[in-house]
């Protein structure tokens, strides 16, 4: 590969990588223990010093969740506003279910894949959206209680 190339993409890729990870609120020994990589390799990723390998690279970005192309730089971010800052629990569970959707991949045929990939990302948005609406209204309105004489 070109050095000019080479160096372009240490400076894309590294910085696009922390951006997501700090975004999920990850640590970098957390991500690297989940692509199964070691923290110095991850930090040099992210200082630009090394590009990943291929299978990294996408393995990196399906766990982040960020699109081929902002990973690259072809796209400045995601479209949609960042879902609001969730518990530390909710973090971690979404962590564990990526990290186990991502050894069972294999073993789906493609179609499985897609639709369960559609359904981890319709779950995390449902829950962003929950988590933002707070209590729904039928929780919150209760009726009103009778006072005094009832009419009849």
């Amino acid at each position: 590969m070109d050095k000019e190339l080479t160096e372009t993409l240490k400076k894309v890729i590294g910085p696009n990588i922390r951006k997501a990870r700090v975004r999920l609120g990850l640590s970098q020994a957390r991500l690297a223990e989940m692509v199964e990589m070691s923290t110095e390799v991850l930090g040099r990723m992210e200082r630009k010093k090394v590009l990943p390998r291929l299978e990294r690279l996408v393995l990196l970005r399906k766990i982040l969740g960020v699109p081929p192309d902002q990973m690259l730089g072809f796209s400045s971010g995601p479209s949609t506003p960042v879902a609001p800052r969730m518990s530390p629990a909710y973090d971690e569970m979404m962590t564990v279910m990526r990290h186990f959707f991502m050894q069972m991949e294999s073993r789906l045929t493609e179609e499985e894949r897609k639709e369960l990939m559609q359904t981890f990302s319709h779950l995390q948005r449902f829950i962003a959206l929950i988590k933002k609406k707070g209590p729904s209204k039928a929780q919150s309105r209760r009726a009103p209680k009778a006072r005094g004489r009832t009419r009849e």
